[in-house]
């Protein structure tokens, strides 16, 4: 779990069985292919699938504490598919109206760090009854702004 020791974490989040929801992912194995981790070393990236929760626990119960969080989801937030939505820890707390696939509690979940937190969500269609296997072409193009605000944050944290 050398992930544990970084300065910088990132955890994306979701199932990529379900279209959109497999946003997460997707992002992290284009950050792994282009190997990030190389270019900043004190970044782990992760695939939390949709079960981020436990992450967060081992996290949150670790003696390192990681200095900036990054989760990256896709989920509801009344806008455009494709759209990003960044909100960091004070934000997240405040804004209910996220909807997100998977079981967490986002607020409560993030509110136990004391790290620097940034959530960026990307609008897709998070609701199971009319979910696509598929992910949208809209999602799929926010791969490319999801990685550019991710590198402004990386390499303000050098």
């Amino acid at each position: 779990m050398n992930y544990l020791v970084k300065e910088n974490l990132i955890l994306g989040c979701g199932n990529p069985l379900f279209g959109d929801d497999g946003f997460g992912p997707e992002f992290v194995r284009k950050l792994k292919d282009e190997k990030i981790e190389d270019k900043f070393n004190n970044l782990a990236v992760i695939d939390c699938g949709s079960g981020i929760s436990p992450f967060l626990n081992l996290i949150n119960s670790s003696k390192h504490k990681i200095k900036n969080l990054y989760i990256i989801d896709c989920g509801d937030f009344k806008g455009k598919l494709g759209d990003v939505l960044v909100l960091d820890g004070k934000e997240i707390a405040s804004e209910e109206f996220i909807k997100s696939s998977h079981s967490m509690n986002i607020p409560y979940e993030i509110n136990r760090f004391s790290s620097n937190i940034k959530l960026v969500l990307v609008q897709g269609n998070v609701d199971p009854n009319s979910m696509s296997l598929v992910m949208n072409e809209e999602v799929r193009n926010a791969i490319n702004k999801v990685q550019n605000i991710i590198n402004i944050f990386m390499e303000g944290s050098q």
